[in-house]
């Protein structure tokens, strides 16, 4: 009989998925954002920005030199993108700090350190400036002696809303002076710009006239300026007046325990400091004062609302530490000051502007967070290697089992399940074949194999294997073993 002779079927190539050309599309999209994306923003980066200029309101002073030192930081801030208006009302420090605690317009001040009515809780700290001794000018008469010389005289301690009003008031007690017209003396309010002004009228005067003006100044003056303040030079230069020595000064910073006063004022004294006027500071001739004069420091604070934008105080900061001002005012190192209100998130983030990006705690958080995406990615490696092996097992699985049919169809493996006549055996071989051939096309419809090659060579094989048992096993006489045809 004859043997059939079984032609190889045409095999036709796997379609692409057009899921897949899909998603490839949508990676190349997605990868073309990204790029387009990164160059943006490194342009944004490298090319420089035109700086916003930040509008800031400061309360005027009542202190002459105050006023002038408020002006310096206006013209300066000009420069570094600040536009600083200065208020045409003069508060004095107890009021401005009022206005700064209060929601308004008022961004920022200049007021003494360590006077204070109640707690400021929207007031924060920029910098200490400089500082301000405590200047207790007397007529030339009571020039040289002690303090205790003011008792029974008039004495300008300017308005009650100014620091150095309450200041004065608390060094005069201490001496043993108390607002008496019987037994203390007499507090007159005039303001230090006033006062100022006011001498500057009489420098035009002369004869008769001058003097009796002089005599209507009072006996003594007593208030907190910078070095070298503009009233002082005038009283000592216009009205001859000289500085009194407060030797207990430093005695007076000790005490850091006192209550407020009765106005519920108080001198927080662990921010004041003993000092001392250099002699010659307000008149060679005479000189004012003639040796150094030992007096009470008190710290000039630049302080701003706590919603001020911190950008605009970081801006403030180099105007004052970064440019020609630093010279002139010579502020204090901001690490080393003394903060009677918390500092303001700007000072912070001044502070740290040089501090190294990569800090011993960092460095360490970043090892504990290294350490961790470490272990995750190792996992994921894993992971990916053990759904690899899963992968090539699969198709190491179908490449034996195609194998094994060749081998049961030559006779060089036993198949206890398959029959022995050469027709049934071929007929049995090409079912599994084609059993075989729908689980790898179901297996790579679901996800399981990858790669399209592959399951096209898988196939391709089936297709070889199914032609060769043609040859392999051709029609025989029914129930001769496939042994027996081989012979």
């Amino acid at each position: 009989m004859a043997a059939k002779t079984f032609s190889n079927p045409n095999t036709k190539p796997i379609p692409r998925l057009r899921g897949r050309r899909s998603l490839a599309y949508a990676v190349v999209a997605i990868l073309l954002i990204a790029l387009i994306a990164c160059v943006w923003i490194t342009i944004s980066i490298l090319r420089p920005s035109q700086p916003r200029t930040h509008r800031l309101l400061l309360a005027t002073d009542v202190v002459p030199l105050r006023v002038h030192l408020a002006e310096q930081i206006r013209a300066e801030g000009g420069r570094h993108h600040l536009d600083i208006e200065l208020s045409s009302k003069q508060y004095g420090a107890l009021d401005s700090l009022n206005l700064v605690d209060s929601p308004n317009d008022f961004k920022l001040a200049l007021v003494p350190g360590g006077i204070t009515a109640r707690e400021y809780p929207n007031v924060r700290m920029v910098t200490t400036l400089t500082s301000e001794p405590l200047h207790v000018f007397v007529r030339s008469e009571l020039g040289g002696k002690e303090i205790s010389a003011l008792r029974g005289k008039r004495v300008n301690l300017g308005p009650a809303t100014t620091a150095s009003h309450h200041l004065a008031r608390e060094v005069l007690a201490f001496a043993g002076l108390t607002p008496s017209a019987a037994t203390g003396y007499t507090i007159e309010t005039t303001p230090p710009d006033e006062l100022y002004r006011e001498l500057g009228r009489m420098e035009l005067l002369a004869g008769p006239e001058r003097a009796r003006a002089l005599e209507k100044l009072p006996d003594g003056v007593v208030f907190l300026a910078p070095l070298h303040s503009m009233l002082g030079r005038r009283l000592a230069t216009i009205a001859g007046y000289q500085l009194l020595s407060l030797p207990f000064a430093e005695a007076f910073c000790v005490d850091r325990l006192n209550p407020p006063n009765g106005e519920g004022v108080r001198v927080n004294r662990t921010v004041l400091t003993r000092g001392d006027i250099p002699p010659y500071t307000y008149g060679s001739e005479p000189a004012v004062p003639a040796r150094g004069c030992t007096t009470i420091q008190v710290p000039l604070l630049l302080v701003a609302q706590a919603d001020t934008d911190p950008e605009a105080v970081v801006r403030l900061l180099e105007t004052i530490y970064d440019s020609p001002m630093t010279s002139a005012i010579r502020p204090p190192p901001l690490r080393d000051q003394v903060h009677p209100f918390p500092l303001h998130p700007g000072t912070e983030q001044y502070l740290h502007r040089n501090d190294p990006v990569v800090t011993p705690q960092l460095a360490e958080t970043f090892g504990k967070v290294a350490g961790g995406i470490g272990a995750f990615a190792s996992g994921l490696l894993a992971l990916y290697t053990f759904l690899r092996l899963r992968k090539l097992n699969r198709f190491e699985a179908y490449y034996r089992e195609i194998g094994s049919i060749e081998l049961i169809a030559r006779g060089l493996e036993m198949d206890p399940d398959a029959p022995t006549a050469p027709d049934a055996l071929r007929t049995h071989l090409e079912a599994r074949l084609s059993d075989l051939k729908c689980r790898v096309l179901a297996d790579f419809a679901e996800g399981g194999l990858k790669g399209e090659g592959l399951v096209a060579g898988i196939i391709a094989l089936i297709n070889d294997t199914r032609e060769s048992l043609a040859r392999t096993l051709p029609q025989g006489i029914e129930g001769t073993p496939t042994s027996e045809i081989n012979k």
